[in-house]
């Protein structure tokens, strides 16, 4: 992939909080969609397991300009670092009509085997699918690039 995978979405009604802008939980969410949609594109999901799943470790939320009822947001995500039984994704949320940054974020996924309870290595699988986004991670730094170079959508 030479380009970072780009959900798209629209905030409903029920994202905004009473400053009629989206909250600061909802993030996360659109975080999530955005992470399934890429699981789902890259084929990752289909190879989760009640052996070899995943949890979220760690996630964070840089707020930077508010969305409303009728944005359409695009969600760049890209691979981070890949760890022994971990994995960075990075994310990256723009309104298309002004390319406006809205947040950045990260979450760490963890390997986990839900049959023993207890974190587990990554599958070499999943570690050779993800390595070949890395490139797509370093060509789009978070904070800087243009939101044209989204290009890649769900």
């Amino acid at each position: 992939m030479s380009q970072p995978f780009v959900h798209t979405l629209t905030p409903r009604f029920s994202d905004l909080d009473v400053y009629n802008h989206v909250n600061n939980a909802v993030y996360l969410t659109y975080f999530e969609e955005a992470r399934i949609a890429l699981m789902n594109h890259i084929g990752l999901r289909s190879l989760f397991t009640r052996r070899q799943s995943t949890v979220i470790a760690h996630a964070e939320v840089d707020y930077r300009a508010p969305a409303h009822l009728g944005d359409v947001l695009d969600i760049a995500v890209t691979v981070g670092a890949i760890r022994n039984s971990s994995y960075e994704l990075h994310y990256r949320i723009t309104r298309r009509s002004d390319g406006a940054l809205i947040a950045t974020g990260k979450t760490v996924q963890v390997c986990y085997n839900f049959e023993l309870n207890c974190p587990t290595r990554l599958p070499q699988e999943w570690r050779a699918i993800l390595q070949r986004l890395v490139a797509s991670s370093d060509a789009l730094p978070l904070a800087d690039a243009p939101s044209d170079r989204a290009v890649v959508t769900s």
